[in-house]
């Protein structure tokens, strides 16, 4: 199916579905008695491995998926892609191939159909790894004088979404979703849960970035990011 036919799947039920969102009525689905996939029984941050100084931005909200990303889609890792770079603590990288476009930044540099990314184990996050699927929030940026390179959002910009249900799949190198109580309240990992990828495609479609960082395309994520933060803090 190309992307553009699984564009229009589900999109009646995912307008009703984000319109009840914006409204107020968060969407949260559970299973029945709450519980979690024993196969993933919460974050422990075991053999964590990732750069803390990025992302440079936030990535909960859908404002700010909008604001400081160049397209969000549907992916997964090519199986047999996966390298480990070599030292203490060094990344893995694999291909990690589109396989859905929900949304893209006016002016943004188009997405490839592949790319090679750098992947980081952060605690209480998806690793992204063969054999499943996720959604999330794309970038072209640099990282500390690193060349600019296509990037997942780990952190809130990363979703797991086996069986077309956003938060189920593989969270730290297990199976499962992720528990009620470490759902952000503020995230779309929690407003999200359950949903299907067309439900929050509606929501971005309804919803604004900031004024400030629209305005300034041609800045990186983190420095859209500032301008924001400054304006709405009176930083310097």
């Amino acid at each position: 199916m190309g992307r553009e036919a699984a564009r229009g799947r589900r999109r009646g039920a995912a307008l009703v579905a984000a319109g009840a969102l914006v409204a107020g009525s968060v969407l949260l689905a559970t299973s029945a008695d709450g519980a979690a996939d024993d196969r993933y029984r919460g974050c422990d941050g075991a053999d964590a491995n990732y750069d803390a100084m990025y992302p440079d931005f936030p990535a909960d909200s859908a404002q700010q998926w909008l604001s400081y990303g160049d397209h969000v889609a549907v992916f997964h890792a090519r199986p047999g892609s996966e390298r480990r770079a070599r030292g203490v603590d060094a990344p893995r990288s694999a291909v990690l191939v589109v396989d859905e476009v929900l949304h893209s930044r006016e002016g943004a540099k188009p997405l490839p159909d592949s790319f090679r990314a750098v992947l980081w184990e952060v605690p209480c996050d998806s690793r992204v790894e063969p054999g499943h699927t996720y959604l999330g929030l794309l970038v072209f940026d640099a990282v500390r004088g690193e060349p600019a390179a296509w990037r997942p959002v780990h952190g809130g910009g990363l979703l797991p979404y086996d069986g077309e249900s956003i938060g189920t799949g593989e969270i730290e190198g297990r199976v499962g979703e992720t528990p009620a109580e470490e759902r952000s309240p503020f995230g779309l990992e929690k407003q999200m849960h359950g949903e299907h990828a067309g439900t929050l495609q509606s929501l971005l479609e309804v919803t604004e970035p900031y004024a400030l960082a629209a305005r300034h395309p041609d800045l990186s994520p983190g420095e859209r990011h500032q301008l924001v933060y400054r304006a709405r803090t009176g930083a310097r």
